[in-house]
């Protein structure tokens, strides 16, 4: 197992192969996985099974009630809304539940979700609880192959500040409103419908945040209605500072890539709202707590 750095933020393991992973190889993926809070795997067979277990390895997996659908887009015939281990699972790879991102649709229905409409820079950490802080996607379908989607990691734009820019940030504390209207603007009405049961008037978060291996970083989802009542201008100011193209790693898609990424550190997006793009484009995606 080695690691590369991705340009500009991340790291890439190369050299393994996720059917054939010991108890250690887990192990130390976890670990770099904390330390560089986004991680890439390129190479690998389109399998659900192998890439739940690394999931499972890196924390609980948090999404099942939504892990519906199989790999190719049908219900599942093993989901149940409660846990599925991947490591005593005997049924067949393609079956085993998954939450899916995509416009596919069979019979007229959708298979997954986000599957039309922008999906601008967001996380999955929409509230201090009851929140998977990670989230990892594979690439599943030959649509996939070309289109990207992006990182910024926002503890290389706090370690790029000016240390009066640091001590600015230093005990603010943000306001949000949950609003995928806005950074996924143009969402399909039904899985609108089911996001806003999880809306609450508002929440809070401190800014500065620690990362698990000790470098401070930014809890800024600046698109849930962000707002710094105690410094109204920061907002404009950091969306200027983080957004600069040294903190942000863009991924072009292959099937079989995986990406796992930190949620109160990182934020992503995906870049192309093209309907047709959409309708061809699969990922699987499992959130997880650690």
């Amino acid at each position: 197992m080695q690691i590369k750095p991705l340009d500009y933020c991340g790291v890439e393991i190369t050299d393994i192969d996720l059917a054939n992973l010991t108890d250690d190889d887990y192990a130390q993926i976890k670990e770099i996985y904390l330390q560089h809070l986004i991680i890439v795997i390129r190479n690998q067979k389109v399998a659900t099974v192998p890439y739940a277990k690394l999931i499972q390895r890196l924390g609980t997996i948090a999404n099942w009630k939504q892990a519906v659908w199989d790999i190719f887009g049908k219900p599942s015939k093993f989901f149940t809304g409660s846990p599925v281990d991947a490591f005593s699972f005997t049924g067949p790879d393609y079956m085993f539940p998954v939450q899916r991102v995509t416009g596919k649709k069979i019979n007229g229905q959708r298979t997954g979700i986000f599957g039309q409409g922008k999906l601008d820079w967001h996380s999955n950490m929409n509230g201090p609880f009851n929140r998977a802080r990670g989230v990892a996607l594979q690439g599943v379908s030959k649509g996939i192959i070309g289109t990207s989607t992006s990182w910024m990691d926002t503890t290389l734009a706090y370690a790029a500040m000016s240390d009066e820019l640091k001590k600015r940030c230093e005990g603010v504390v943000g306001r949000f409103e949950y609003s995928p209207e806005i950074w996924a603007e143009g969402l399909p009405p039904d899985q609108y419908s089911d996001m806003l049961k999880n809306k609450e008037e508002y929440y809070e978060m401190p800014l500065v945040n620690i990362s698990h291996s000790g470098n401070p970083g930014l809890y800024f989802h600046f698109m849930n209605k962000c707002s710094f009542p105690s410094d109204p201008e920061l907002l404009e100011i950091l969306k200027t500072h983080c957004f600069q193209p040294q903190f942000i790693y863009t991924h072009f898609w292959q099937p079989g890539d995986i990406v796992v990424s930190d949620q109160v550190l990182t934020l992503h997006k995906r870049d192309t709202d093209d309907p047709k793009i959409l309708e061809e484009r699969v990922l699987s995606r499992y959130t997880f707590n650690h």
